[in-house]
Order: structure tokens, then sequence, then C-alpha cells
């Protein structure tokens, strides 16, 4: 254990608004979330902590008695001030045995929780300290409280659709949401439409429901529009799944001419659009979804879990009226209704603008990221977009995805399977898709980046069939 004049742990405080002890403890918040300061790791004293800071003992002992009262760090008479086990919540992460190895996770697309974390600790007293709580603890109405579709008009209005109150459903996260929508709208023998290679998320839950997948064909943009009308008039299919935004895995992003003709296709077929726009969130220019272009024939759904933070469940979906009766049923048999007290923070932080300031930081660290992907990657042809949170990259010959996967685990690299991405069973492509959100540090980020390079420039481990 590492003592405090080792660490001589000092926060940054200019990130943070309001009292300056209350400053300390958002930020003692932020490097705990973030690792920089390590459970059981000693703090400076209360004198030391306020020379350095410039501030006075006082305000030291006040930080720390909130830290300890939001259960941070717990002190010792005699020994000093602790950070408490309890505190350490990266996400996915568990501490490894001392001198193992940490897998590096190139697999997982996430948000890193310090960003939002202090921010959520602030949601929370401010929360504890209202009349009205018991409303949250409450049955609500399908569909969720006024407040919140309020607040839930108003953002995806500043993303670019335009929408009233009253055709937004808060939903559980967007997963609750695509859930609903294909046990709500599809016929079980009837194909669902997605892109050729379509979310992890969506496979898993046709999968489940037993609901047949048919790929689309896409071009550098996303689905094509020839390829959906055609498809859609050979199946008789009445919903696509679609990620115009970002889509996962390729990363192809529609061009606004590309979702006007989506939506043309969508009209002329009959055909109702499921447009998943959690990724067009992070953004900060506002870009016509689908949905504007076809709200009688899209439901467009968004959600917290990649602008914020991965356990902020709360999401919202914008429906045609004559669509809202049969999907609310399904996502009330599925989830009830979605957490009344997450939708409230979510709210508060769309009206306060704490949702906005999230997001930029997201985008700040992610553009920091790119970067270094660019460094590390120079003369390596792989693809993404200004707002993906990883890479699409192609295998040379003679690797394939699958082995891909197995020895990047072999030198401790996490990969998804490139095969979960596969609607039906048309054959998997030779490439892999390579999360740069992932890695808990940019540091981690490159030896991540630099050990899968070194990985493909030699040769898969070669394989026999068994006679």
């Amino acid at each position: 254990m590492k003592n405090w004049f080792e660490t001589m742990w000092l926060p940054d405080l200019s990130a943070h608004p309001g009292p300056k002890y209350r400053r300390i403890v958002d930020a003692m918040s932020e490097d705990i979330c973030s690792g920089q300061l390590a459970v059981g790791e000693r703090l400076p004293t209360h004198r030391e902590l306020a020379w350095r800071l410039g501030v006075t003992v006082g305000t030291v002992t006040r930080a720390y008695a909130e830290a300890e009262r939001r259960g941070l760090l717990i002190g010792e008479v005699g020994r000093g001030s602790f950070v408490r086990g309890g505190a350490f919540m990266h996400p996915t992460v568990s501490l490894p045995e001392e001198g193992a190895p940490r897998t590096i996770e190139l697999g997982i697309n996430r948000v890193s929780t310090r960003f939002a974390g202090a921010a959520f600790a602030r949601a929370l007293e401010a929360l504890a300290g209202r009349n009205d709580l018991d409303q949250l603890l409450d049955y609500h109405v399908l569909g969720g409280m006024e407040r919140h579709r309020a607040a839930g008009a108003r953002w995806v209005g500043d993303h670019g659709l335009a929408v009233s109150p009253d055709r937004v459903i808060v939903t559980n996260g967007a997963q609750h949401a695509i859930a609903a929508c294909l046990m709500s709208l599809s016929d079980p023998a009837t194909p669902v439409l997605v892109e050729s290679l379509t979310w992890t998320g969506t496979r898993a839950l046709a999968t489940l429901l037993r609901m047949p997948l048919r790929g689309v064909a896409m071009d550098d943009e996303g689905v094509m529009p020839d390829a959906l009308d055609a498809a859609a008039r050979s199946t008789g299919a009445s919903i696509v799944y679609l990620q115009p935004a970002v889509q996962n895995p390729t990363t192809a992003v529609m061009s606004d001419r590309r979702r006007r003709d989506i939506a043309e296709v969508a009209r002329r077929n009959d055909l109702i659009i499921i447009e998943d726009h959690v990724y067009g969130m992070i953004g900060d220019e506002p870009v016509p979804p689908i949905a504007a272009y076809a709200p009688a024939n899209t439901i467009y759904l968004t959600s917290a879990s990649k602008c914020m933070a991965p356990g902020l469940r709360a999401g919202f979906a914008v429906l045609p009226a004559d669509l809202a009766g049969r999907f609310s049923a399904a996502a009330r048999a599925v989830n009830w209704m979605a957490p009344p007290a997450m939708a409230e923070v979510l709210s508060q932080w769309i009206d306060d603008g704490t949702a906005d300031a999230v997001a930029k930081e997201i985008r700040g660290e992610l553009e920091e990221r790119k970067r270094v992907a660019r460094r590390v990657l120079n003369g390596v042809t792989y693809r993404d977009s200004p707002l993906s949170f990883h890479i699409w990259l192609p295998l040379a010959e003679p690797w394939r995805a699958r082995e891909a996967v197995v020895a990047a685990r072999g030198r401790g690299l996490s990969l998804m399977d490139t095969e979960l991405f596969v609607p039906g069973r048309e054959p998997t492509p030779h490439a892999v898709r390579v999360s740069i959100t992932g890695p808990r540090d940019r540091v981690e980020l490159e030896r991540g980046l630099t050990r899968m390079l070194d990985l493909l420039a030699g040769q898969p481990e070669p394989r026999m069939a068994v006679a």
C-alpha cells in the first residue's frame, strides 16, 4: 500500500463547479472511477492537501467528511483517510490478482463512468433532499411522467427531430425499446430486415424471439435504397432496424440524401423503420434523422448509454400515434415501466445542461483516443467515423475473424466475435471490430493496439481437420 507522500494526490478542481469542498469531493469521485486513486490508497492529510490547494484546513475537513458520507473514503484515527473498497466503481472491471496481467478490453464499446460519476452523485444528493420521492417510487401510466416526456422531446429536438411530448415514451434504454418494437410490430414468420452486418443486441433479441433476420446490402453510407426496396418487396417484411448515425460495426454514416431516400423507400413499401440513434446523441451538430423525413413510418430510439453512462438506464422512443398503443403494451409486458428515478436524473440533466456537458467531455476523450489510434495504426487500412467508439479493421490473408479473436485472447486482448454481427447464416467477413473506448485509458489503448498489430503481423496457428 502506498503512503500519502508517495502518491501525493492532487485533485484538479478546474473541471468542477460549486463550493471548493464539493469540488474536492467531485474530483475525488472522478479519480476513483478512473482508477487514478486505487482502493485502499492513503489520501493526503487535511493540512497537506489544504497547503497544496491553497485552501483552508476547514475546507478540506469538510470535503473529507462529505466524501466519507458518500462512501468514497474511510477515516481511521491515528492512521489517516483511505479510499474505501466499495468506492471502486469502474464498469465491468475487476481488480486482478497481485502480479497477474490485466486483459485489455478491445471488444466492448463503453463510456467511462468518470465523466458522469460526480454529476450522478450530485443528482442523487439533490433527490435525497426532495419531498416528492414517493412519486418516483410509485407505478406510472404508460409512457412515463409528463415532465420526463417533455424533457425527452426537448432532447431529441436539440438533435434534429422536432416532436411534441405526446409522441415520446420513456424507456429503460434502447434495448428495451427494440424488444418492444420486435414483439409488437413483427410477425414471427416474417423476416425482420437489418443491415448486412447488424448490432449484436438486435441479433440476440431476434434469436430469443425466434424471428428470422434478413440482411440488406450496404455501401459506405449504410443500407442501399435499391437493396432495401427489393428486400421489402421480396420478403413482405414490415419492419427494418437501422443505425444511420453510426452503423455498428462498420462505422458507416448515412448522408442527408441517403436518409431521405431510405424514408421514401419506407413510405412506398409501408415499411416501419426502427431508427437507433444512440451514437448520434454524442454529436453537437443537429442532423435530421430519418424520422424527420418519414415520421409516420419511423420509430426513433435513443438513450443515455453512450452519451452519458451505461448504468443510467433511461431513454426515449418517438412513435407515430397509431403505433404507440401496441408499442406501450409490449414495453410494459417486458419491463412494466422505465425506472422513474433514472428518468428523473436524465430529465434533470437535459434541463440543466449536464447532458450536453457530459457528452462534450465524452466527445473530447473520443477525439483524443482517435488520435492515439491514428498514430499507432499509421499505414493500416481501417474504417471509422467521428462519433464511432470503435474501428472496423479488415484482416489480411491468411487471418480469419475467429482466428484473430482466439489468438488475441492468448495475448491478453479481448475482442468481440465478428460472427455475432452476422444476421442469419451469411458468411462472416474477414474483419474485426476494435473498440477504442474499452481500454481504461489512452496508455492502455496504445498498448492494446500495438499488441494487436504485433499479433496480426504474424501467422495464425495452423488448424487441422480431424479425419
